[in-house]
């Protein structure tokens, strides 16, 4: 008997890594992780995702933690590069008038 376990995670066309049939993506059940939940909480805190599902996703993570790291690292640069791109377009004057800046 040969067995092999399908991780549950498909790509968009950015690039991002989520729970198929879900709009949970895979850093949110790895941060999730690293906070200490247990795949239970997980479910509880992400109600579309599935236990096997989660079980699945970290049995990858830990498998693989040089790609999961990399791709982890990759999305931290998107989302700094996102956000240096948004902040061009802040209002500072109005912000700082407002005492949000």
């Amino acid at each position: 008997m040969v067995l092999t376990q399908r991780v549950p995670l498909a790509q968009n066309e950015a690039g991002d890594l989520y729970v198929e049939g879900t709009r949970v993506f895979l850093e949110d059940i790895l941060e999730a992780y690293d906070r200490g939940l247990s795949p239970e909480e997980m479910v509880q805190a992400f109600p579309s995702l599935r236990l096997a599902e989660v079980y699945a996703i970290l049995a990858y993570a830990l498998a693989h933690p040089a790609e999961v790291e990399a791709y982890r690292k990759r999305q931290e640069a998107r989302a700094r590069e996102a956000e240096a791109a948004v902040k061009k377009y802040r209002p500072e004057g109005l912000l700082g008038r407002l005492g949000r800046a």
